[in-house]
């Protein structure tokens, strides 16, 4: 069990190319932006698609940043400023999209949560009820940063900006992870324990 790799850190690499997605359409424009994050998603989606255990938000990140592309080397100049100001609160939405969806099928947090956890512990019912708690969190919480782009890009000033697209969608992710690694870390246990004995 030694060997095992965190769980959590491979979820918030998954997040990666979504942050530097947010600060390139900030800072520099769509098509870079895209482009990068495409890179950068794709590098991180490989590993689990050669191994035959692709993970749907590293999936996710691959076709949305693709959306992203098609859109900047299609649209006229007008559709592209338009999607570029409030794509981050177009790519909050997906990310939250993506996490509910995953609940139809094996919740996005249990596919990285597997990491760390014995197989034999993956089919009780303590493991799947904290992932689909986990996975519903993570969903609201991306789903409750659209409303911040979305203000941030209508109002489009540095102040708004930061506080908005910024500062608020960080300290809800901190939350999310605190939240998330006290309920991964006591509950861990217990669902090892439970699958040893």
């Amino acid at each position: 069990m030694s060997n095992k790799k965190s769980s959590k850190g491979g979820m918030f690499v998954a997040l990666v190319p979504w942050v530097v997605f947010t600060v390139l359409a900030n800072h520099a424009n769509l098509k870079l932006a895209s482009i990068v994050s495409l890179a950068l998603a794709a590098l991180i989606a490989l590993p689990g698609l050669r191994a035959g255990k692709p993970k749907m938000l590293d999936l996710g990140g691959v076709v949305t940043f693709v959306g992203f592309l098609v859109v900047a080397l299609t649209a006229d100049a007008t559709v592209a400023h338009d999607v570029t100001r409030y794509a981050r609160g177009i790519a909050a939405a997906a990310l939250s999209l993506l996490a509910f969806a995953s609940l139809l099928f094996v919740p996005f947090t249990e596919q990285y949560a597997r990491e760390s956890v014995p197989q034999e512990a993956w089919g009780s019912a303590r493991f799947k009820a904290i992932n689909r708690k986990l996975t519903v969190m993570w969903a609201l919480i991306f789903a409750g940063m659209v409303p911040f782009h979305i203000v941030a890009g209508a109002v489009n000033t540095q102040r708004a900006n930061i506080i908005l697209n910024f500062v608020v969608p960080c300290l809800m992710v901190l939350w999310g992870a605190k939240h998330s690694t006290g309920e991964v870390d006591g509950s861990s246990a217990t669902v090892t324990q439970r699958a040893g004995a």
